[in-house]
């Protein structure tokens, strides 16, 4: 997992570097200061651990909106996403607290082609888990940063079912922003998650981590689970 972060970082400065050298009318270019500022929030971010939250999963079974992502994505099989829907289901192949997410989004437009696929969640720590998905041969992170409004680690029982989950890897290079409903998380959440967000190192001079919103609109056509599955 470190040999394929470093690859991302690297490969990332080098098309900073590159970008540097275009200026367009009315644009400065990259100084460096600015690449400095970027190398040294690439070094606190790796040098800073990430606290998760241990949340039991059958609390977060069911579905679920993915409301935000990071700036860049380097999953390069999911550059666009248009309304994206998520079932968590148990999953005790995986083990103690295992699960299964099959998700959906339509490409290219709100109103574009259905994509699926599904990752499974085998839990290696408290909130941290190994992500294995169809693209891939190696595993991915899952680390549950944020569940509100009110869990954290020192609750045994949600007082109130939770209604957003944050969650990146252990170098805060990936962001998923979850939702029960999308109109009652930007009504009621959203202020909050953003500024959580931004306390915890997502966006600045680090710009690819930024959190960039994805279309949940009223007019968004989500499938059933039962839809997801047998598109499978």
């Amino acid at each position: 997992m470190l040999g394929n972060t470093v690859m991302h970082i690297v490969s990332g400065l080098l098309l900073l570097i590159c970008l540097s050298d275009v200026q367009a009318i009315g644009e400065n270019t990259m100084d460096i200061n600015t690449i400095t500022g970027i190398i040294g929030g690439i070094g606190r971010m790796l040098e800073t651990s990430v606290d998760t939250i241990n949340v039991p999963s059958e609390l977060i079974m069911g579905r679920w909106f993915q409301m935000y992502k990071a700036a860049i994505n380097f999953d390069v099989f999911r550059t666009q996403m248009y309304c994206p829907i998520a079932y968590f289901s148990p999953n005790p192949i995986m083990g103690e607290d295992g699960f299964s997410i099959e998700e959906a989004y339509r490409t290219v437009s709100k109103t574009g082609p259905i994509e699926t696929y599904k990752r499974d969640m085998n839990k290696v720590g408290a909130g941290q888990y190994w992500m294995y998905t169809e693209e891939y041969f190696y595993p991915r992170q899952f680390y549950i940063i944020a569940a509100g409004p009110s869990f954290d680690n020192e609750t045994s029982k949600a007082d109130e079912p939770i209604q957003y989950i944050v969650v990146t890897d252990a170098n805060r290079l990936s962001l998923m922003v979850y939702a029960r409903d999308p109109h009652t998380f930007f009504q009621k959440y959203n202020k909050e998650i953003l500024e959580f967000m931004e306390k915890k190192g997502f966006g600045g001079r680090v710009f690819w981590n930024s959190p960039r919103p994805i279309y949940q609109g009223p007019d968004c056509e989500w499938p059933s689970q039962k839809e997801v599955f047998a598109r499978r």
